[in-house]
């Protein structure tokens, strides 16, 4: 007979230090755990607005993304507000006060964290992981599908020194790392258009969007992986593609013109930028000089 009495009990959980990591985390991935769980949320000068902690469409509600405040977030509807453990709890139907544990399952569950085992009291110090030194978001651009719902995030980081650097949220499967295979962006406005513009970039692709132009961009942009984009949402389109004005964008525009009339498309074209232009000159430069884009 085996006797229980003498077995190595299981390690203490600190519920405050469990809280204080998520906490962190949560602070550090504020702006795509938002999205994921308020697809019809936007984003302005350091806030993000939806419509009420259900997420309903509107800005009644707000969270502010920087600062000391970040995280902090008020309806002006009702008066209502908290940080951003009310805030799951909430839109969750978790009441944060009788079971805080729960929430703090749900936090782990939106940030791709396994909550079965939370960090417990060991008995050794262990190694310190090293620090994100990305820095706060500068810009934030949602991929929906057809159907108008969110596969993915892409973050923009512009690190102190360093060259700008973009992270991918995967809401599906809640982790930072590109969906497989990598969607296009604004399949929404694609689906019934006929014409197409493919940029480079995010940044590109939605300020001929803000223009008026259907435009769409591959994850990534120059650097995206030609084969591991899915490329179908382009079949029966006359796609044109607008590089930007430098030798990996022209590259990769020819790799993508291929990849594009293999996914079904009626026709490829490549726009030769003018070559009165900077090196780098894109289509955001282009509407940002007036150009006539007709």
């Amino acid at each position: 007979m085996l006797d229980f009495n003498d077995a190595a009990q299981a390690p203490t959980i600190d519920p405050g230090r469990r809280r204080d990591e998520l906490r962190a985390d949560l602070l550090a991935h504020l702006e795509s755990v938002l999205y994921a769980m308020f697809p019809a949320g936007k984003t302005h000068r350091g806030k993000f607005f939806i419509g009420d902690i259900h997420g309903s469409p509107g800005d009644s509600l707000e969270v502010v993304l920087g600062g000391e405040k970040a995280g902090l977030w008020t309806d002006r509807a009702d008066n209502s507000g908290g940080d951003m453990f009310a805030l799951i709890g909430g839109h969750y139907g978790i009441d944060a006060r009788s079971d805080f544990p729960g929430v703090l399952d749900q936090t782990a569950d939106l940030l791709g964290r396994s909550h079965a085992a939370p960090t417990p009291i060991a008995a050794k110090p262990r190694r310190e992981l090293p620090i994100d030194d990305l820095g706060p978001i500068t810009a934030s651009w949602r991929y929906l599908d057809a159907a108008g719902s969110l596969i993915a995030v892409v973050d923009r980081h512009d690190p102190p020194g360093r060259k700008k650097e973009f992270r991918p949220w995967d809401p599906i499967r809640r982790r930072h790392s590109p969906p497989d295979p990598r969607p296009l962006y604004n399949q929404p406005g694609l689906v019934s258009a006929a014409q197409v513009v493919l940029a480079e970039g995010e940044k590109c692709a939605q300020a001929l969007i803000d223009a008026g132009v259907v435009a769409t961009t591959a994850m990534h942009g120059a650097n995206a992986p030609v084969e591991k984009t899915d490329w179908s949402p382009l079949a029966s389109k006359a796609v044109l593609i607008w590089p930007d004005k430098d030798k990996p964008g022209w590259e990769y525009a020819e790799h993508a013109s291929r990849a594009i009339l293999r996914a079904g498309a009626i026709s490829v074209a490549i726009l030769y930028p003018p070559q009165d232009k900077p090196e780098g000159w894109d289509a955001a430069d282009a509407i940002a000089e007036g150009f006539q884009l007709a």
